[in-house]
C-alpha cells in the first residue's frame, strides 16, 4: 500500500497557504499527530487470532445496485477443519453486512452474528481434514469505503458527478481489515486461500478482479453483464479486490504475462506516460530478486476517488489523480507504480502473518521501489530516495518510536507509518551495504523461494539471509528490526600535523533509555585530498569512537558514512568552512551530500561570497546535465540575485531536468527584467512545455510588469493542462491584473458541465474578483460547499476565505463535522487553515 497526500488538495492551496502553515494546521488537527499509538494504554499487545479450518477457497457472487448502493452477496468458503469435533465455523462480518441465510454442504443451517464474526453451525461434528464447504447470502452497501487507512470500509461507490456521467462504480479496499465489508470470510492474513470473484454490474460497466478472466457474459434482457476472475494461486484475502465503472482499457505484454493497463472513461491518452515503464520494472524486479513475476496476469488500475495504491494480488488499485503525462515531469507515476509491483512479491508471494509485521510487505516496497530508481535513473536518485525515506522517518521519531516489528499496537492501521515504510526501507539499505549484493540478493532469492504463498514473519527472513550468505544476520536484525530508535552521531575530526594522520571522533548521543541500543555497524571514512577521494573502512561499536587514518597532507575535508551505509541521523553540522562545503559540493559521493553542501556553502557569510567561489559552484552545476542530477536545487543560488549570473540561468531554461528549468525562470526572475529575458519567458508560455516552467513563467512575468504582461497570462488562462496546473496559477494572477476578465473566465468555468478540474478552478477565483459582500459571489460560493466532489468543495473554501466575509465563517467550520466524500485528514487540515485565514480577515 501506497499512502500520498491529495495532488489537487495540496495544489490548490499552495497559492494561498504556505507548506509551513499547512503543516502546522495539519499537526494541529490530526489526533495521530498528537498521540503515540504503540505505547500503553492505546496499544496493547496482540496477537493472529486462533484457526479453527484451513480456508481453502473463497468464491464471492455479488450482484450490484447502483442507484441504490447496495450489494447482494453469496460468499462460498472452503474450509478444511484442523481438529474433528467442531460444531461451527466462524467468519469475518463487517458492520453493514446483514446474514440472511447460511448452507453447509449445500444444506441450509443455522447460524448466529456475534460481533465481527457470523457463526455457521454444523449439525454433526465436523471431521479434521475433510473440506466442507460454508455458503453465506447477505447484503451489503449502508456504510460507505473509504481509502487505506480511513477507517471508513471495503467498498466504495463513486459518488457521481453532473459534469461526468461516466463517473460512476465502485473500488473495494481490503488492507489491513475491510474485505469483510463485502466478503464474508476469513479476513486476516495468517491463512491463504485461492479465489473467484462473479460479479454482475450495468451492461456498459467493466470488472477487472484478481488473477484470469474466465468469463464476461450478458444477462439476459441486456441490462446487466456478468464478470469471472479466477486466482488458481493462495493468497491472503485481504488482497482480493473488484474495480468496476466505465473504463478505458488497453493490452500490454510482458513475457508470457498479460498486462491490463486501466483507467476512468476518458483517460486513455494518460495510458503511455502513466504505465509504460511496467514491463522493465517487471523484468527488473523479476531477475533482481531470482523470482519470475508469479501470477498470471498484471493490471494497473487507477479510479476516481481513491488515493495512493493498493497491491491487491496480480490487480493494483490507484489513484486516478496519480496518472500523468509527459509535460508534468518524467514518468511521474514510477515511484508508485514501482512500489506497487515490488509488493506483488513482497506482501502478495509472501505476506506478513501478522500486522505487527507489516515491514515485511511495507519496507520491502519502499526499497525496491528505491532500487528500480537506481536501476532506470541512477544512482543519484537512489540517493535522494534514501535521504527522503531517513528525513520522513526521523520526522516521525520526534512523536514516537517503536520496534520496526513489534505486536504492541493500538490497530493494525497503525502499523503503517514512518517506521514501516521508509525507516524499513533504509534498514534494508543498510542491510544491503553489510552483506553485499551478492549475498544480500541471494537471501532475498532465498527468502521468497522457500516461503512464496505463505504467510511469513520476520524470522523467515532471517533464516534466509544466514543460509543464503553465511553472515548469522540475528545480532543485526536485533538492533536494528527488534528494537527502537536510531543513531545519532555527533562526529568531528582535526588533522595531526605530527603523526599526519585525520583525527575522527564519533559519539553516539541517542537516548537508549526507551530500548534505543549503541549501534554496532561498519562503514567508510572519506578523506579528500588535491580532489581525490579515499575511503577507509572502521567499525563504529560504542558510546564514542576514535579513528585515526594516515594522511600525509592536511585534506580538503573528511567525510564520515561517506556511502550513506547505514541509517542515521547526524546531529551537529561538522563542517563550518567555505573550503568545506565547497570541497563536499564537488567531491562528496552522495548527491544529497552534495546538495546540502550546496546550501550551507550559499549561506556563509549570507551569500556575500567570492566570485571565484561562485564560479566553482557554476561550473559545478553546469556538469550536473543529467536528467536526474545531483543538484535537487539550486533555488537557493538564485535568491542571491547575482546579475552575473544570468547567463548561467538562460543556459539552464534548457535542462533536460523539468525543476531546474523552473528553478532556472524563478532565479531570472528575481533579476530586473530585461528585453531578452521577457521574450524568454513569455515563450515558455507555450503548448509544450513543462507546466512548472509554464507557471514559474507566469509568476515571474506578473511579478516584472502586471499590466504589460497581462495578455500572456489571460492566455494562460484559456491554456488547458493536466488537472488545471496552467490555469490553477494563471487565473489567480490575472486577477490581480486584470479583474473583468479573470471574473468573465471564471463565470464561464464554474459551470456544471465542466470538468471538475476546471470548475474548481473558477470556484477558488471567485473569492479574489469579488466585494466580500457580493451576494452572487456569496450564493456561487455556498453551492459549491454543497458539492460531493472534494475538490470543489475546497475550492470553495478557498474562495470564501479569500472573499473575506466573515458571516460565511459557520458555513466552513460546519464542514469540520460534515466534510464530503473522501474529506480525509488532509482535507480537515486545509479547511482549517483557510478558516484561520478568514478568521483573520479584516
Amino acid at each position: 500500500m501506497f499512502s500520498n497526500h491529495p495532488v489537487s488538495l495540496f495544489s490548490q492551496i499552495s497559492n494561498r497557504i504556505t507548506a509551513a502553515a499547512l503543516l502546522a494546521t495539519t499537526l494541529s488537527v490530526t489526533a495521530w499527530a498528537q498521540t503515540n499509538p504503540f505505547a500503553a494504554p492505546a496499544a496493547k499487545v496482540q496477537y493472529a487470532p486462533d484457526r479453527d479450518y484451513d480456508l481453502q477457497n473463497v468464491r464471492v457472487i455479488t450482484r450490484v445496485d447502483y442507484p441504490n448502493r447496495v450489494i447482494y452477496g453469496r460468499t462460498q468458503n472452503t474450509v478444511s477443519p484442523l481438529r474433528s469435533g467442531l460444531r461451527e465455523l466462524r467468519f469475518h462480518r463487517g458492520e453493514s453486512v446483514i446474514v440472511s441465510a447460511c448452507t453447509l454442504n449445500g444444506k441450509p443451517t443455522e447460524f448466529r452474528v456475534d460481533g465481527e464474526f457470523v457463526h455457521v453451525q454444523s449439525s454433526a461434528p465436523l471431521v479434521s481434514g475433510k473440506p466442507v464447504l460454508a455458503e453465506i447470502t447477505y447484503t451489503s452497501g449502508s456504510k460507505q469505503g473509504g481509502t487505506f487507512g480511513s477507517g471508513s470500509g471495503g467498498f466504495h461507490w463513486l459518488s457521481g458527478s453532473p459534469s461526468n456521467p461516466t463517473r460512476v462504480g465502485f473500488w473495494t479496499q481490503g488492507e489491513s481489515d475491510f474485505n469483510r465489508d463485502w466478503a464474508v470470510t476469513w479476513d486476516y492474513p495468517n491463512d491463504f486461500a485461492t479465489t473467484e470473484t462473479v460479479t454482475t454490474v450495468p451492461a456498459e460497466w467493466n470488472v477487472v478482479g484478481n488473477g484470469t478472466l474466465i468469463s464476461d457474459v450478458p444477462v439476459k434482457g441486456g441490462k446487466m453483464r456478468t464478470v469471472t476472475w479466477r486466482m488458481p494461486q493462495p493468497h491472503a484475502t485481504y488482497l482480493l479486490s473488484l474495480v468496476a465503472g466505465p473504463l478505458d482499457m488497453q493490452t500490454a505484454q510482458w513475457e508470457d504475462v498479460p498486462l491490463l493497463y486501466v483507467v476512468p472513461r476518458g483517460r486513455k491518452a494518460l495510458i503511455p506516460d502513466s504505465f509504460s515503464d511496467t514491463s522493465d520494472m517487471m523484468t527488473f524486479f523479476s531477475k533482481v530478486t531470482g523470482v519470475k513475476y508469479p501470477w498470471p496476469k498484471y493490471s494497473q488500475n487507477a479510479m476516481y476517488e481513491f488515493g495512493g495504491g493498493m497491491e491487491n494480488i496480480s490487480s493494483t488499485t490507484l489513484g486516478e489523480r496519480s496518472l500523468t503525462d509527459a509535460r508534468s515531469g518524467f514518468r511521474n507515476m514510477a515511484s508508485l507504480n514501482a512500489h506497487e509491483l515490488a509488493h506483488q512479491w513482497f506482501g502478495d508471494l509472501v505476506t506478513c502473518k501478522t500486522w505487527g509485521d507489516t515491514w515485511l510487505n511495507e519496507s520491502f516496497a519502499t526499497f525496491f521501489q528505491a532500487l528500480y530508481f537506481e536501476h532506470s535513473r541512477g544512482k543519484n536518485a537512489y540517493d535522494y530516495e534514501m535521504d527522503g525515506n531517513k528525513d520522513s522517518y526521523v520526522a516521525e521519531s520526534r512523536r514516537y518510536k517503536r520496534p520496526i516489528s513489534t505486536n504492541f499496537y493500538a490497530d493494525p492501521d497503525n502499523m503503517f507509518d514512518s517506521h514501516a515504510y521508509p525507516k524499513g526501507g533504509v534498514v534494508l539499505h543498510t542491510l544491503r551495504r553489510k552483506l553485499g549484493d551478492e549475498a544480500f540478493f541471494a537471501g532475498i532469492k532465498r527468502y521468497l523461494t522457500v516461503n512464496r504463498h505463505r504467510p511469513v514473519e520476520t524470522q523467515d527472513l532471517i533464516k534466509a539471509m544466514t543460509e543464503a550468505s553465511g553472515v548469522n544476520v540475528q545480532p543485526f536484525f536485533d538492533q536494528w528490526i527488534y528494537k527502537p530508535g536510531h543513531p545519532v552521531l555527533d562526529w568531528s575530526y582535526s588533522y595531526d600535523e605530527a603523526a599526519k594522520e585525520v583525527v575522527v571522533s564519533v559519539k553516539q548521543t541517542q537516548d537508549t533509555k526507551s530500548g534505543t541500543p549503541i549501534y554496532d555497524v561498519d562503514t567508510k571514512i572519506g578523506v579528500v585530498v588535491g580532489g581525490k577521494l579515499t575511503r577507509v573502512p572502521v567499525t563504529l561499536d560504542a558510546p564514542e569512537n576514535t579513528f585515526r587514518v594516515p594522511a600525509p597532507v592536511k585534506p580538503d575535508v573528511v567525510l564520515f558514512d561517506v556511502d550513506r551505509d547505514f541509517l542515521r541521523e547526524i546531529a551537529k553540522e561538522p563542517y563550518s568552512t567555505e573550503a568545506e562545503y565547497l570541497a563536499v559540493m564537488q567531491y562528496a559521493p552522495s548527491a544529497p551530500d552534495r546538495q546540502a553542501a550546496l546550501e550551507r556553502l550559499l549561506a556563509v557569510n549570507k551569500g556575500n561570497l567570492p566570485d571565484a567561489t561562485i564560479d566553482a559552484v557554476v561550473t559545478t552545476l553546469r556538469a550536473d546535465g543529467s536528467r536526474f542530477p545531483a543538484f535537487e536545487s539550486v533555488t537557493n543560488l538564485g535568491a542571491l540575485k547575482r546579475e552575473s549570473l544570468r547567463p548561467f540561468w538562460r543556459e539552464q531554461l534548457t535542462h533536460p531536468d523539468f525543476a531546474r528549468r523552473a528553478q532556472a525562470v524563478e532565479a531570472l526572475g528575481k533579476l530586473t527584467p530585461t528585453e531578452d529575458d521577457t521574450r524568454a519567458l513569455r515563450a515558455v508560455i507555450n503548448n509544450t512545455a513543462p507546466y512548472r516552467a509554464i507557471t514559474a513563467a507566469l509568476r515571474a512575468l506578473a511579478a516584472w510588469d502586471p499590466k504589460g504582461n497581462a495578455d500572456v497570462v489571460a492566455k494562460a488562462a484559456a491554456m488547458p493542462s493536466l488537472r488545471e496546473q496552467v490555469r490553477e496559477v494563471a487565473l489567480p494572477l490575472l486577477a490581480k491584473s486584470d479583474p473583468e476578465t479573470a471574473s468573465r473566465l471564471a463565470m464561464g468555468f464554474i459551470e456544471p458541465n465542466n470538468p471538475v478540474e476546471l470548475r474548481a478552478v473558477g470556484i477558488g477565483t471567485i473569492g479574489s474578483v469579488s466585494q466580500k459582500d457580493d451576494k452572487n459571489a456569496q450564493g456561487i460560493l455556498l453551492s459549491a460547499l454543497k458539492e460531493k466532489d472534494v475538490t470543489l468543495v475546497l475550492a470553495a473554501a478557498r474562495g470564501i476565505a479569500a472573499l473575506g466575509n466573515k458571516e460565511l465563517l459557520p458555513e466552513l467550520k460546519a464542514l469540520q463535522t460534515t466534510p464530503p466524500p473522501g474529506g480525509g485528514r488532509f482535507f480537515r487540515a486545509a479547511l482549517a487553515a483557510y478558516i484561520l485565514e478568514l478568521e483573520k480577515a479584516s
